[in-house]
């Protein structure tokens, strides 16, 4: 029985064998609760997932970003559920708090919890950082566990949950708001074509600058500009320019860093390009 048991934990074909504190929920209350939010960007998923957290007496939410992370120590916080935060660069312990903001690969997998919330979980797919995610979903010690994403983890989801004997739940969602594809291309009138509102989107930080550069000179209007690279402070500081009826920066120059962590109150997105080098190859 021993060397079974042995045999059951170097398996690499069976990794929710890897956490039996976790495994044990199933014996004691008959499995954990998972409820996939499954919707694209703008469609409510997380605010939903988080307001369940909200309400927990425990819990913990696992962010791909410590943007994200911050967000939710601070709304928690302000919304009088005390809230510790765990990020790479970052600890605050808040007296007496039983939740807890965190960057995924932090995540606390060895403490109980009420409720769990899992963000962007299509990125278990990931090369680089997707066992983090995985390891969050086999190993929680959480009754209820919100899954938030798009419906590219749903075969994977319900795989895991398959193993695990956990109970799945799906819920869709749709965007709060329509997204229209313009059946006109601006080409080299960019400048004179510029509104209020407008993201242009570029892929590298040289073009980014660029870019701000010949708008800012050409319509004399100030222009934001997040990227990657930019430190969660600046980014947070750029988006709340953009979004300020106070302000004068009425267009924001971005790389798909603004599909995560930030909420921006953009009218029209214009790319410059269509293609992109990924760190491998350009697609």
């Amino acid at each position: 029985e021993h060397e079974s048991v042995l045999e059951s934990i170097v398996d690499m074909k069976q990794p929710h064998f890897w956490y039996p504190e976790a495994r044990a929920i199933n014996s004691r209350t008959g499995g954990r609760q998972i409820t996939f939010h499954v919707g694209p960007t703008n469609s409510g998923k997380t605010h939903t997932a988080l307001a369940q957290l909200q309400l927990a007496k425990s819990g913990v939410y696992c962010g791909p970003l410590r943007l994200l992370a911050e967000e939710v120590f601070l709304r928690l916080n302000s919304a009088q559920v005390l809230c510790n935060l765990r990020t790479g660069q970052r600890t605050v312990d808040t007296p007496l708090a039983m939740h807890t903001a965190c960057t995924i690969e932090t995540a606390n997998i060895h403490q109980p919890i009420d409720c769990a919330v899992i963000d962007e979980i299509q990125m278990i797919g990931d090369s680089t950082r997707g066992w983090a995610w995985t390891r969050a979903c086999l190993a929680l010690q959480a009754q209820e566990i919100h899954l938030c994403g798009n419906e590219a983890a749903i075969e994977v989801i319900q795989r895991l949950c398959a193993d695990t004997g956990d109970t799945l739940k799906i819920i869709p969602y749709k965007r709060l708001s329509p997204l229209l594809a313009s059946d006109e291309a601006i080409g080299s009138h960019l400048a004179n074509s510029l509104r209020k509102g407008d993201c242009v989107i570029a892929f590298s930080r040289a073009n980014l600058h660029q870019l701000k550069k010949f708008i800012e000179q050409e319509t004399k209007q100030s222009c934001a500009i997040v990227y990657g690279g930019l430190p969660p402070e600046t980014r947070t500081q750029q988006a709340a320019l953009f979004n300020s009826q106070l302000s004068n920066y009425d267009v924001l120059v971005a790389s798909d860093a603004i599909g995560m962590g930030l909420n921006l109150n953009i009218q029209r997105i214009i790319f410059t390009t269509l293609r992109k080098f990924d760190g491998k190859k350009e697609r």
